[in-house]
């Protein structure tokens, strides 16, 4: 499943590459097939270490107790989201430059590599050196949002204008299938394998560290290709400093004529607030399911490998429903039944279904053994369905109510206000979490950021922007 945060390119202000990128040759076809695995292999990062295998270990296992856990988590998650939302702006600037972007994707792979690697040393109820651990899952996710800065930013120089469209949708089909790759792996090496793979320990949680290492490996497999066969965007005279202000500039200018389009202001509100909800959701299902529910690492890769198949799906249907209902009710609905299911997650203890008591899950049946287990595993596979319906059709309503003349601006604005508050929901989570000392408590939180979207997105029209000086959009 692919990321809330990162869906689409982090822009400022659009796209200044211009006429430059346009007069600059494509690549070849193995240069763009390249850059579409680089573009992919910043995934497994996110599902096997942010969603679902290292969080759920960090906050039940490195640290024992799953409240204090689950708030560390949070707050580690919210430091490392103000990090993004801080330099997203810069870099879109610096990449809207139109100069080279190796040297950028570079220092990101040699930030995040061994970050990643250095996961292996969280250790079980570590008592000392958790702030490196902290540090390292900072720099990793940095990393992971970063790069997607520049390798987004080469897409226009690397395929021709026919086929952007086309390989942008291969980068994120390959990065759920390199997931979907990788969560099978573990499940062979390790979910029931009698004698693990590279003698790794499973009693000592050796295979819950070792995805951060598996997630580096992949990074670094991918970007050498791409470095090697994809060819650079050309280099620009236009001085770093210049790029910076001249971007910042724009998004400033752009922010400005937002009074002019009320109606996709109150979007870009509405979705500011719902996506806080999809990133919620996504970065604590796993730290719930073994926080709360206890579950093992097998359960969480088999839920993962379930999630990336469901998500792959409903790209697919939310296609189709958007066709049959319009593109703002068809993302009411996706925001809708990610709401009810975030009610569901609330209600659910190992001996609680709909905050009705039915009894202790039993230990046969299976890998997800009891109704509670079962109904967490439904309600988090609907839940990958509607975020990543609700991440398609907000991005082609987006499309619709922006002025024409000012797409390359306003989806610049978009971007932006998917990680500008991304620090607030993960944070929110920690406070609540800490306050009650309850998980369920602390992931109550993102009804509220999913409610208010929805209730802001009733008075939102379809029917595109108005010119400006009438008022509205």
């Amino acid at each position: 499943m692919r990321e809330a945060r990162s869906a689409e390119p982090l822009a400022v202000a659009g796209s200044a590459a211009g006429s430059a990128l346009a007069a600059t040759r494509p690549a070849s076809l193995i240069g763009q097939i390249a850059w579409a695995a680089c573009d992919g292999a910043r995934s497994p990062y996110n599902v096997l270490v942010n969603i679902f295998v290292f969080a759920a270990y960090f906050s039940t296992v490195v640290i024992p107790d799953p409240v204090r856990g689950q708030t560390v988590w949070s707050f580690v998650s919210s430091a490392a989201a103000l990090l993004v939302a801080l330099g997203a702006p810069v870099l879109g600037a610096i990449a809207d430059a139109g100069g080279r972007r190796k040297p950028w994707l570079l220092g990101c792979l040699l930030l995040g590599a061994p970050s990643m690697a250095a996961l292996w040393l969280a250790t079980p109820h570590m008592s000392s050196g958790l702030i490196w651990i902290m540090l390292a899952l900072v720099g990793g996710t940095l990393c992971f949002e970063y790069s997607n800065v520049f390798c987004s930013a080469m897409l226009p120089n690397v395929a021709p204008a026919g086929r952007i469209g086309f390989l942008s949708g291969l980068g994120f089909s390959l990065g759920n299938f390199f997931g979907i790759l990788l969560f099978l792996f573990y499940l062979y090496a390790w979910g029931r394998a009698s004698h693990p793979l590279f003698g790794l320990d499973v009693a000592a949680h050796e295979p819950e560290r070792a995805v951060g290492i598996l997630a580096a490996i992949w990074l670094v497999l991918f970007y050498i290709p791409m470095f090697i066969l994809t060819p650079d965007s050309p280099a620009t005279s236009r001085r770093m400093g210049e790029a910076v202000r001249d971007g910042l500039a724009s998004l400033m200018r752009t922010l400005s004529r937002l009074r002019s389009y009320r109606n996709t202001t109150v979007f870009l509100v509405a979705r500011l607030l719902y996506n806080e909800g999809f990133v919620v959701m996504m970065l604590f299902t796993s730290v719930v399911a073994a926080g709360v529910l206890h579950w093992t690492a097998p359960m969480l890769v088999a839920m993962g490998l379930l999630n990336s198949i469901v998500a792959t799906l409903s790209g697919l249907f939310s296609g189709w429903l958007d066709q049959r209902v319009g593109t703002k009710a068809a993302t009411m609905i996706f925001v809708a039944g990610c709401l009810l299911a975030n009610v569901v997650v609330c209600s659910l203890t190992p001996d609680t279904v709909f905050f009705v008591k039915v009894g202790a899950a039993r230990q046969a049946g299976g890998l997800f053994p009891g109704l509670p287990n079962q109904v967490f595993l439904v309600t988090q596979n609907l839940m990958a369905f509607f975020v990543t319906g609700g991440l398609a059709t907000s991005r082609t309503l987006m499309a619709k109510l922006s002025p024409r003349d000012m797409l390359n601006e306003f989806f610049g604005l978009y971007a932006v206000s998917g990680n500008a508050t991304s620090f607030v929901g993960p944070l929110a989570i920690g406070i609540v979490t800490a306050a009650f000392a309850s998980q369920r408590a602390g992931v109550a939180v993102g009804i509220l950021f999913l409610l208010g979207g929805l209730l802001l997105m009733v008075p939102v029209s379809e029917r595109g922007a108005s010119p400006p000086g009438e008022g509205r959009g």
